[in-house]
């Protein structure tokens, strides 16, 4: 067992750092509404990762246990594992009585300095007729920079 837990710690990523969205590779960028700039102020350490995501109109932090756990803030549910190097991060949510669930699938470039984030997001709305969409998928590519001034 302790050779599998530093079999992952060794493969795991560290995402630590200021990650500025790149719209020009960003499917969230080129959506219907464009969400604007996206900042993500990322803070990892053995335990936990936290992430705070800045938009032009908020921002929403949320804190994810490392071996597996949930963690709930704002009524927000939180879960995150490892795949390799790649972070696997789970949230499900309660807006206007539907529940909606979030997939990312974070990786690293080589360099360090580009992070990928494969988003899937489902509703669970309850629709049966044909047609109904309950699920879309998108990536978007973030820099990483110097982190931004304070708000």
């Amino acid at each position: 067992m302790a050779a599998l837990i530093l079999s992952v710690a060794a493969t795991a990523a560290d995402f630590s750092g200021a990650w500025k969205m790149d719209p020009s590779r960003s499917e969230s960028a080129h959506q219907a509404v464009p969400i604007g700039p996206v900042t993500l102020l990322i803070k990892q350490t053995p335990e936990e990762i936290t992430i705070e995501t800045r938009r032009a109109t908020n921002r929403e932090i949320l804190t994810y246990k490392l071996d597996g756990s949930e963690t709930t803030t704002n009524g927000i549910t939180c879960r995150a594992r490892w795949d390799g190097p790649k972070l696997i991060l789970g949230t499900t949510r309660n807006v206007q009585d539907s529940t909606i669930t979030t997939l990312q699938e974070h990786s690293l470039d080589p360099s360090g300095r580009e992070l990928t984030i494969h988003k899937t997001l489902t509703v669970q709305h309850g629709y049966q007729f044909e047609g109904a969409k309950s699920s879309g998928s998108g990536t978007d590519v973030f820099i990483k920079t110097k982190p931004p001034a304070a708000k």
